[in-house]
C-alpha cells in the first residue's frame, strides 16, 4: 500500500472516530430548544402569533440560503464548511442575546439558517466520504446513529436542566448553549477533508454561474426516478412533522399542561428519541426496504389517534394517551432523520452529493413553508384538536399515494436500478 493510500485511510478512520463525539455536541442547539418558546415570549416580549410569523421567516431563510450554503461548502471543502457553520452559530447566539425584540430573532434566524445549512451539507458529506462505498454501503448510518443517540441522551439532560436555568436567569440557557457550540467548533478543527477542493474550478466560477450550474444539475438529478420518489416522500413527511410538532405544543397547553413544565416533557421525549436510535438497527433489519414506509405510517397513525381522542374530550384520562402518541411520533421521527441522510446519498458520487442535498433541502423548504401556512390557517378557523384530525387524515391520503409511487422506485437492489437513477456521473 502506498504512503498516500495509507494517509488517506488514516484520515478516514480519524474522521469516523471523531464524528459521533462531534455530533453529540453539535447536532442541534443544546439547552435552548426546550425553553425556546418561553425565551421568545417572556424574554423577547413577542406574542405567540409573532412566534408563528417568525417561524415563517425561518423557513424562508432556509430556502434562500441553500445556494450560498452549497457554494460555500464546495468552495471551502467539508472541513472548513463545518468550521464556518459553527462560527455562524456562535454569531447567532450573540444576536439572539443582544438584539432586542422580534427583529433580533429574525436576524438571528437568518444567520442560523446559513450556518445550519452549511453544517448539514458539510457534516453529512465528510462522514459519507470517510466511510461509505460507491454503492452506498458502509458505516455511514451506524456512525451517524451512534452520534445521534449520544446527542439525544445529552439533550435530554440539557432540556431538563434548561428549565431550571431559565428560572434562575432567562439568559443562562443561552450562555450554556454557547459553551457547547464552542466545544463543537473546537472539535470541527480536528476533521480532515478526504477529497481536495478543485481550486481552479472554484476560482473560475462566480455565484451567477454557480447558481445556473446548480439548477442545471438539479434538472439532471430529477430525471432519476429514485430521487423523485424519495423527494416526494421526504418532503411530504417532513412537512407533516413540521405541522404536528407545532400542533403538539398548542395541544399540550390546551389540555392543561403548564408552559413551565415543557422542558421536563421535552427532556423525557428527547431521552426516548435516544433510546429509539439505539433500536434503529433492529427496526431496519426487521422492515428492510420497507423501513421508511413503516416509520411514516407509525407517525401518521399517532396523528390520527391524537386528533380523534382530543376532538372528543379534554380531561386527565386522554393526557397520558396523547403523551404516548407523541412519544411514538418522536420514536419514528428520530430514526427517520438518521435514515434519510443515508438513503438520499446512496449511489451518489462525490461530485453530485452536495447537489442532491441541495435539491432535497430546497424542495423540502418550499413544501414546509406551504404546509406551515396551511396548518396556521387551519388554527385560525378551528380548534387544534380538529385541525390535528384533518391533518392526520390528509396525511394518510397523501402518504398512501406517495408510498404506492415509491413501491417500484425505492428499496431496490443496486443492480435493479438504471444507471441514470443512481450515479449521476455526468454531474461535475
Amino acid at each position: 500500500m502506498s504512503k498516500n493510500r495509507r494517509t488517506l485511510n488514516q484520515i478516514k478512520r480519524n474522521n469516523a472516530k471523531l464524528f459521533p463525539i462531534y455530533k453529540m455536541f453539535s447536532w442541534d442547539l443544546l439547552f435552548f430548544y426546550s425553553i425556546e418558546f418561553l425565551y421568545y415570549t417572556i424574554t423577547k416580549k413577542v406574542t405567540a402569533s409573532d412566534v408563528l410569523i417568525i417561524n415563517g421567516f425561518y423557513l424562508f431563510f432556509r430556502i434562500i440560503m441553500q445556494i450560498p450554503a452549497v457554494a460555500i461548502t464546495d468552495t471551502l471543502g467539508r472541513r472548513k464548511g463545518i468550521i464556518t457553520g459553527n462560527v455562524l452559530l456562535i454569531i447567532y447566539v450573540f444576536i439572539l442575546v443582544f438584539v432586542p425584540g422580534a427583529i433580533g430573532i429574525i436576524i438571528a434566524d437568518m444567520v442560523f439558517s446559513l450556518g445550519y445549512d452549511i453544517k448539514v451539507i458539510a457534516e453529512a458529506g465528510i462522514l459519507y466520504d470517510s466511510v461509505s462505498t460507491r454503492g452506498g454501503e458502509g458505516l455511514f448510518s451506524k456512525i451517524d446513529a451512534k452520534g445521534g443517540s449520544w446527542h439525544y441522551l445529552l439533550d435530554g439532560i440539557a432540556s431538563l436542566t434548561a428549565g431550571y436555568l431559565f428560572v434562575i436567569n432567562n439568559y443562562m440557557p443561552l450562555v450554556v448553549c454557547l459553551i457547547f457550540i464552542l466545544i463543537s467548533t473546537v472539535l470541527s478543527f480536528r476533521f480532515r477533508d478526504v477529497y481536495t477542493v478543485d481550486k481552479e474550478k472554484v476560482k473560475n466560477t462566480n455565484i451567477k454561474e454557480y447558481t445556473k450550474d446548480l439548477f442545471s444539475s438539479s434538472k439532471l438529478i430529477l430525471k432519476s426516478k429514485r430521487i423523485k420518489a424519495f423527494l416526494l416522500f421526504g418532503v411530504i413527511f417532513y412537512g407533516i412533522i413540521y405541522i404536528t410538532k407545532t400542533y403538539n405544543s398548542d395541544l399540550l397547553i390546551t389540555i392543561g399542561i403548564p408552559e413551565e413544565q415543557f422542558s421536563m416533557i421535552f427532556a423525557i421525549f428527547t431521552l426516548l428519541e435516544g433510546i429509539a436510535l439505539s433500536l434503529k438497527k433492529q427496526v431496519e433489519k426487521k422492515y428492510k426496504n420497507k423501513t421508511l414506509q413503516f416509520l411514516s405510517l407509525v407517525y401518521i397513525a399517532a396523528c390520527i389517534v391524537i386528533g380523534i381522542i382530543s376532538s372528543i374530550t379534554y380531561n386527565n384520562i386522554i393526557m397520558p394517551i396523547i403523551l404516548i402518541m407523541i412519544a411514538m411520533q418522536r420514536f419514528s421521527m428520530s430514526i427517520w432523520y438518521i435514515l434519510e441522510a443515508k438513503y438520499l446519498k446512496n449511489f451518489t458520487t462525490n461530485e453530485s452529493r452536495n447537489k442532491v442535498a441541495f435539491v432535497y433541502e430546497f424542495i423540502g423548504g418550499i413544501t414546509s413553508c406551504i404546509f406551515s401556512v396551511i396548518g396556521g390557517l387551519l388554527l385560525k378557523v378551528i380548534e387544534v384538536s380538529n385541525a390535528y384530525l384533518i391533518v392526520g387524515l390528509a396525511s394518510l391520503a397523501l402518504m398512501t399515494i406517495t408510498l404506492d409511487y415509491m413501491r417500484k422506485r425505492i428499496g431496490l437492489r443496486p443492480k435493479d436500478y438504471k444507471k441514470e437513477d443512481i450515479y449521476f456521473e455526468s454531474i461535475k
